[in-house]
């Protein structure tokens, strides 16, 4: 192959010369004769019209014309090496952009320390991020604008497929001041005695604990919101008590909530989805792995 005259075996031969020092050197790491590498050089000078060597004692000594074209020839290779390793995390997917869809719940703790994870393999990976519904995750990723999807696990899943599924118990959140806060659980005959603010029927009607806990609290029930950030944020400072997953509620402790265990079951359910009919990366799998390990520890 041949570009104005030039043949990469020249370049080759020009490369290991200036690496090696010698045209024996330079023939040993080509795995060519002595002669070959002196020929191609001999062309390369032709076909460039550079006085690249002086000839000493039976030596090539780089010119300056020499050294100067090395740092162009340096450049080329080193590019070229880098498109061949380019083209390697290609075909293994190494590369791109991993594009997450996910419940607000994940954003505070497990997805960050994910992306974390997955710097640390893959440097050269970027991640897009959108906190949705479920919905609009589950319909990203089944039209392939997402790679990997955090979503409620009672959605229907379309087109995308369930890699795995986990299941927490929600907590109670309160402020840290309140009368409650000294306890290790609460009780479901606590929430009539205290203002509530409820996730909404969806999220408690799952279950039957779940549906117990509105008949509870139907009477003191003073928001219903569908947030677990966003009713954190209201129990705050306030005499109010909520129910919401325990991932959110982990990272508003740090904020002045206390975080208690409820003695009934108000089921927090997440699955990771992928499209079903395309490739999941190798980055992308590390996501999924580092998410999966940190949703089961909870």
């Amino acid at each position: 192959m041949r570009f104005s005259g030039l043949s990469v075996r020249q370049l080759e031969a020009f490369e290991a010369m200036m690496v090696a020092g010698s045209v024996s050197g330079a023939a040993v790491s080509l795995n060519v004769s002595q002669p070959s590498v002196s020929r191609l050089l001999q062309e390369l000078e032709i076909d460039t019209g550079l006085s690249l060597f002086d000839r000493s004692h039976g030596r090539l000594v780089p010119t300056e014309q020499g050294l100067l074209f090395y740092g162009e020839v340096s450049k080329t290779f080193h590019g070229a090496r880098s498109l061949i390793l380019a083209a390697q995390e290609i075909r293994e997917l190494k590369r791109g952009v991993v594009r997450i869809g996910t419940l607000a719940a994940m954003s505070f703790h497990v997805l960050p320390e994910a992306i974390r994870q997955l710097r640390t393999r893959f440097p050269e990976a970027r991640t897009t991020i959108a906190v949705r519904s479920s919905t609009e995750i589950v319909s990203s990723v089944a039209s392939r604008l997402t790679d990997v999807g955090v979503v409620d696990a009672d959605v229907s899943f379309l087109d995308a497929k369930c890699i795995a599924t986990f299941e927490h118990n929600s907590v109670c959140v309160m402020d840290e001041s309140h009368p409650l806060a000294e306890r290790q659980r609460v009780r479901l005959d606590d929430f009539s005695r205290y203002p509530f603010v409820s996730l909404g029927e969806l999220y408690f009607r799952r279950s039957r604990d779940g549906a117990k806990l509105l008949e509870v609290t139907a009477a003191n029930t003073v928001a219903d919101i569908f947030q677990s950030f966003l009713a954190c944020a209201l129990v705050r400072g306030s005499p109010s008590l909520a129910v919401v997953d325990p991932f959110t509620a982990s990272y508003y402790s740090e904020f002045g909530l206390a975080l208690k265990e409820i003695d009934f079951k108000v089921p927090f359910r997440t699955s990771i989805i992928v499209n079903d009919r395309s490739a999941t990366s190798a980055a992308a799998r590390e996501v999924i792995d580092a998410m999966s390990n940190l949703i089961d520890r909870g």
